[in-house]
């Protein structure tokens, strides 16, 4: 026997939930120690990238049922689907889910193929109450009736939702009450004009908007991490006094409102369109790492923020043109070094 073989159970389970539910399965053929040692993974992994054809999704789809049907771990701790290709159906999609949730479920991620319709999950989904990771691509929420439960979760992610109207989101978010992580990545015709993203809990928010009437809302006093990239009409921020890191990439009417919440900053990159204003009177008294883009502003606006920035001792300024990333980093304040990056 080989000496892998003599480790204990625990050690070898943690090996196995490293790969992909196909190939631990592989591993009962090694030995009779293995030979059932793969029900008690508490990792499913279904990943596929592969066109598909009939045949072999028949086989799949017995593949997936089968190892989640034998799966005899005393919880699951992850559960997730990611096809490039193939396409399950709803019904499919459903059954698995309604066994998972059943088990204790923590971690779900569910990434199907973007050029099929938006999938619509089982509502045992939305209530399942040991979820604390959550990751949704193409899925719509258009049937899901709230109140939804998720009083342990702390990772949401929701990538192309399609939502049954403006109350959805917020119905969605009001659930998470210790919410740490929330990722937002919209696309057009999601049929919700503006998300407001209200969680008191939240400490990294990662939002990505794609509609130019959209509004961006967001009250999190507790964040330390922001990245926006947002093409919305206008923004409401309130203050995050908490905040540590920030890269907004935005264009809004008028930025004065989220540049004047990010005073307490102390790594901030900026991409703003020239007209936008800076705000009057706020001093980044924490600022001390700049990576500022140059592609479409004035020069004085630049200025105008050093002379808010009494810490600061490293700038980067970027340039994208012609396909080419131009950087220029300056490290100020008490150094003369400049380096000059051409990427």
């Amino acid at each position: 026997m080989d000496r892998i073989s003599f480790l204990p159970d625990d050690f070898l389970l943690h090996i196995l939930s490293l790969l992909t539910t196909k190939d631990v399965l592989k591993t009962s053929l090694l030995s009779k120690r293995w030979r059932n040692l793969w029900k008690l993974v508490p990792k499913l992994d279904y990943i596929d990238f592969r066109k598909k054809n009939d045949a072999d999704h028949g086989r799949f789809l017995l593949f997936v049922d089968r190892s989640l049907q034998l799966n005899t771990a005393p919880i699951l701790e992850s559960l997730s689907f990611k096809f490039h290709w193939r396409h399950c159906s709803d019904v499919d999609i459903g059954f698995w889910v309604r066994i998972a949730a059943k088990r204790g479920l923590r971690h779900f991620d569910y990434c199907p193929c973007t050029l099929h319709e938006p999938s619509r999950l089982p509502q045992s989904l939305f209530t399942c109450g040991t979820l604390v990771v959550l990751k949704l691509t193409n899925v719509s929420l258009a049937d899901v009736k709230f109140p939804v439960s998720f009083p342990l979760l702390k990772v949401l992610h929701l990538h192309w939702l399609i939502y049954l109207d403006d109350e959805t989101p917020q119905k969605l978010l009001s659930s998470c009450k210790i919410l740490e992580e929330l990722v937002v990545d919209r696309q057009r015709n999601d049929n919700v004009t503006t998300i407001p993203i209200n969680v008191p809990s939240l400490l990294k928010l990662v939002y990505i908007g794609e509609s130019n009437e959209e509004v961006f809302e967001l009250n999190a006093p507790s964040l330390k991490c922001l990245e926006v990239k947002d093409v919305g009409y206008e923004c409401m921020v309130e203050d995050m006094p908490e905040i540590v890191t920030a890269n907004v990439e935005a264009i809004y009417s008028n930025t004065d409102d989220i540049l004047g919440a990010l005073t307490s900053v102390k790594r901030l990159s900026l991409c703003l369109p020239s007209e936008s204003p800076y705000p009057t009177g706020k001093i980044f008294h924490q600022l001390v790492d700049l990576e500022y883009c140059t592609c479409d502003t004035e020069w004085d606006q630049l200025i105008t923020l050093l002379n808010q920035t009494p810490k600061l001792r490293a700038l980067k300024l970027n340039e994208k043109k012609h396909g080419m990333l131009i950087e220029l980093a300056l490290l100020s304040r008490g150094s003369t070094t400049c380096q000059l990056v051409f990427g």
